[in-house]
C-alpha cells in the first residue's frame, strides 16, 4: 500500500510542470502637455497613419538582439502591447497635447483630414555586446507628413535615438527605449512645429 501511495505521488507531483511567471512591460512616454506656437497648422486636421514596422515589433514577444546580428526573444519578460500599436496611439496623443492642429486622428477614424503623418519604425530594441556586459537601445524612426489632397509629401525626418541601459536586463532595456521614444516624440513636436510656421 505504501509503495502505491508512493507511486501515485510521484506520478502526479511529475505532471505539474512549474512556469517562471513572465513579467509585462509597457511603454509609457510621459511629455508635458505644452501648447506649440506654430500657427500655420492651426485649421488643419492630422492623420496619424498606422506605424510601419517590422513583424517582430507587431507581436508581444520582447526581442533583443546580440552583436547586431543575432536575434533572440526574452523567456520570462513580453510586451503588454505590441510597440506598434502604442507607438501609433502615443504619436496621436504627444500631437493632440500640443494644440498645433485644429484636431489629431488616429487611422481608425473615417473623417477626412488635411495632412496625413506617415511613420515607418526602422529600430526599436535593445542590444547586447558579446560578453553581455554592456547594453544599449535603438530608436530610429522615420516620419513623413503628406497632403492628403495631392498625396505629395510635404516635409520628410529621420529621428534616431541611442541611449545606453542602465541594468543588463528587459527592464534596463524597456526604460532606455521609453527615454529614448520620449526624445523621439519631443523632437517630433519641434519639427511639426518648424513646418508649420
Amino acid at each position: 500500500m505504501k509503495n502505491l501511495l508512493l507511486l501515485s505521488f510521484l506520478i502526479f507531483s511529475g505532471c505539474s510542470v512549474t512556469h517562471a511567471p513572465i513579467a509585462e512591460y509597457r511603454i509609457t512616454p510621459k511629455l508635458d502637455k505644452s501648447t506649440l506656437n506654430a500657427k500655420m497648422c492651426r485649421d488643419k486636421s492630422l492623420k496619424v497613419a498606422q506605424v510601419f514596422s517590422s513583424s517582430s515589433l507587431m507581436s508581444k514577444k520582447m526581442k533583443y538582439a546580440q552583436d547586431d546580428y543575432k536575434e533572440f526573444s526574452f523567456s520570462e519578460s513580453e510586451w503588454a502591447v505590441s510597440p506598434n500599436k502604442v507607438i501609433t496611439k502615443e504619436l496621436v496623443k504627444s500631437l493632440r497635447d500640443t494644440q498645433l492642429f485644429s484636431n489629431v486622428t488616429s487611422f481608425k477614424s473615417r473623417s477626412r483630414s488635411d495632412l496625413i503623418l506617415e511613420t515607418s519604425v526602422e529600430d526599436f530594441m535593445q542590444y547586447f555586446s558579446t560578453n553581455n556586459e554592456k547594453s544599449y537601445v535603438n530608436v530610429v524612426m522615420s516620419m513623413t507628413l503628406i497632403d492628403a489632397k495631392s498625396s505629395k509629401s510635404i516635409k520628410t525626418k529621420t529621428f534616431i535615438k541611442r541611449i545606453d541601459a542602465k541594468s543588463i536586463n528587459a527592464y534596463g532595456g524597456v526604460t532606455a527605449l521609453n527615454n529614448a521614444f520620449e526624445i523621439v516624440l519631443t523632437e517630433n513636436r519641434e519639427w511639426l512645429e518648424s513646418v508649420c510656421k
